[in-house]
């Protein structure tokens, strides 16, 4: 009865040893699979990583440059002669009337662009006889994908044509120039959001 009793006891220990271990194999493949599968998540998400930061367009940064600021601000009757030292004017005395906002493939008066600089308006000036149509129709696209002024709710940009400067196309805010041979979209918008609303009188 003994040695029956011991054998019995034996096999049982046997069959309990076997699921042990069983049951350890099992969750080792577990643990493994679940080690590779987060293994392979964390690289799946670098990569993704990885792509948004190569992929995704930076912002351009704003280029340009400060210039010396001209005259003392006042306003001087409209058709008055005003020598504007920089080319094209970035600041200096002006008319009473703002050149306003848009696209102007006319010539306006030099007196009325000042004006809407000293508004904070941008002015993208450029040379009609170095910039041609396609050109043009890049500067109209910069306009048109330029952000309204957070306090007037309108796109404050002019473009005008300017033949007294050296490139073919120059933005200018109150003191502040950047020149460029080609047009470009992104280098404009950037100025224009560094600069717009910054001039030394806040009005529309």
């Amino acid at each position: 009865m003994t040695t029956h009793t011991t054998r019995s006891a034996s096999a049982r220990q046997r069959r309990i040893s076997e699921q042990t271990a069983h049951v350890e194999a099992a969750c080792r493949v577990q643990l493994r699979r679940r080690a590779l599968w987060a293994g392979t998540g964390a690289l799946v998400l670098v990569l993704v990583i990885a792509a948004v930061v190569l992929l995704v367009p930076r912002p351009t940064a704003a280029q340009g440059h400060q210039v010396p600021t001209e005259g003392n601000r006042q306003h001087v009757d409209q058709g008055t002669d005003v020598l504007y030292r920089n080319r094209p004017p970035s600041s200096g005395n002006h008319y009473p009337t703002p050149a306003g906002y848009g696209v102007f493939t006319r010539d306006i008066a030099g007196g009325n662009l000042v004006h809407t600089l000293e508004h904070g308006g941008i002015i993208v000036y450029y040379r009609p006889d170095l910039c041609d149509q396609a050109c043009v129709g890049q500067l109209q696209l910069a306009y048109s994908s330029a952000p309204k002024s957070q306090r007037y709710g309108v796109v404050k940009m002019t473009l005008a044509p300017w033949l007294d400067m050296d490139q073919a196309v120059t933005a200018a805010a109150w003191g502040w120039i950047d020149g460029m041979d080609q047009p470009d979209v992104q280098r404009i918008l950037a100025f224009y959001r560094e600069h717009v609303d910054r001039g030394p009188e806040d009005a529309l």
